[in-house]
């Protein structure tokens, strides 16, 4: 991998035509810079001069670093594959709120220019892991991803019955619509909408957020990050699953047993800014922001 980067990978999510309208033109202005460009191959497919494109899997292990264009959608399936080899990633918002994402369509190739002379930060994000283990069976299902990772009932409508501990410690039985196990990263996603905190994303530790507990003695609930959190589901409630960044799933039985802990695996995000993340909170979430007056009548 080299920094400032002379190869560019570029990954996004195909099914947005605003993604595919610009990636022509964004070829044509890498190469006139003198670096080197490779698509992934899903996006490459139908986009003149994108050429047939590698997979994903492989375009992580070639370029220096991998622009990722689209939302946080794109933002978080780019990131585990990042993370297998270390490539660091930028994201570009062509999606709504593009909170993971460092700029817009607007200021992109103002942007790009300033990473193509070295004009960056590298923010060095933890990952989180679920493993699940199922009585009898010897292999465990394994998902890491940026965000969180959620344990919910499969009907939406119906409540969990869970027992939670942190390492050996039990804690107590969870009722509830779920539970949230969040990275910073992830805590101003699902877990901000269900009552966690907000926490610096280069910050290390997990947050567990219960959604709509049926008690007010579970709370959020803020964990070292070399604590891992051990969950089993209780039998005669309503059948769970558990989701990784809101695109990985499994079914849970009874008395399956999850652990959730950080990843070994890390992402790298770039950025143009150091401390710009809590210009991002007022930009983006309106934090800290004096409610407006209303205008009045005359």
């Amino acid at each position: 991998m080299t920094l400032p980067p002379r190869h560019v990978g570029i990954f996004g999510n195909r099914d947005k035509d605003e993604v595919r309208a610009l990636l022509p033109s964004l070829l044509r202005w890498i190469h006139s810079k003198g670096r080197r460009a490779t698509v992934d191959r899903s996006l490459a497919r139908g986009v003149r001069g994108a050429g047939p494109g590698v997979p994903l899997t492989t375009l992580v292990k070639r370029v220096d670093v991998l622009l990722v264009l689209g939302g946080d959608g794109a933002m978080l399936h780019a990131a585990r594959a990042a993370s297998r080899t270390g490539v660091p990633i930028f994201g570009i918002n062509l999606g709504g709120l593009g909170f993971l994402t460092d700029t817009n369509e607007e200021s992109l190739y103002p942007v790009l220019t300033r990473l193509f002379r070295g004009e960056f930060q590298v923010e060095r994000r933890i990952m989180v892991e679920a493993v699940v283990r199922s009585g009898g069976t010897q292999r465990a299902w394994m998902a890491v991803g940026l965000n969180d990772a959620v344990i919910h009932a499969r009907d939406r409508s119906r409540v969990v019955a869970i027992d939670i501990g942190i390492g050996r410690t039990p804690i107590g039985t969870l009722v509830a619509d779920g539970l949230i196990v969040a990275t910073p990263t992830g805590s101003t996603a699902y877990s901000l909408s269900a009552g966690g905190p907000i926490v610096r994303p280069t910050m290390e530790a997990l947050i567990t957020t219960p959604i709509s507990p049926h008690t007010l003695a579970f709370r959020p609930l803020l964990v070292g990050a070399d604590e891992s959190v051990r969950v089993r589901v209780r039998s005669g409630h309503a059948p769970t699953a558990i989701t990784v960044d809101g695109q990985l799933a499994r079914n849970l039985a009874a008395n399956d047993e999850v652990t959730i802990r950080r990843a070994k695996s890390h992402v790298d995000l770039l950025v143009l800014e150091r401390g710009s993340f809590y210009e991002v909170l007022r930009s983006k979430f309106a934090w800290a922001e004096l409610p407006r007056s209303r205008t009045r009548r005359g």
